[in-house]
């Protein structure tokens, strides 16, 4: 069987030695790779929201509803309870929005009313640290909420635990 080398080189094509043909395929490789590379790095530099498993203490002692996180909806719980955990919520960085609906016995006050978090919550990726992958958003009295990060389940507050230890 012919050589193939000699074979290109008779019909005039361009015929490279196994040690700058391996040069070459490096660099057409490093090439090919190049923009998809710099995408990563832009993505990183320009990332506005996390992915985060979610997990709402509330220590309102009551049950409520329709709990909705930045437009999630989160669920409902018992009185002094926790949702569970939700997995893979969406959470833009900047202001968040929370508004959940109070439930519990028919003649209870503000049974059935839409709350909505009277202080201002902010998430930025610098508050976020690494390893988390949890929020934990906890409920209070006063209509406020606080948000925590962890890498396993979120414990509950200082200011939660002094609630609870008041109301029993």
């Amino acid at each position: 069987m012919a050589d193939p080398d000699k074979f290109a080189a008779a019909r005039g094509m361009l015929v490279l030695s196994p040690g700058p043909r391996r040069i070459a395929m490096s660099l057409i490789a490093f090439g090919l790779m190049m923009p998809l590379t710099a995408c990563g790095q832009g993505k990183t530099k320009t990332q506005k929201e996390a992915v985060l498993n979610v997990e709402i203490h509330s220590y309102l002692g009551r049950p409520i509803h329709d709990i909705i996180f930045n437009g999630t909806d989160l669920g409902v719980m018992n009185s002094y309870g926790g949702t569970g955990t939700i997995t893979g919520v969406r959470i833009p960085f900047g202001i968040q929005t929370l508004r959940w609906t109070l439930g519990g016995p028919k003649d209870m006050a503000r049974n059935g009313e839409l709350m909505k978090v009277k202080n201002n919550i902010v998430i930025s990726p610098q508050a976020i640290p690494p390893g988390t992958r949890y929020l934990g958003l906890h409920l209070y009295l006063d209509d406020t909420a606080e948000v925590t990060f962890a890498e396993f389940i979120p414990e509950r507050t200082a200011r939660g635990e002094k609630i609870l230890s008041e109301s029993n």
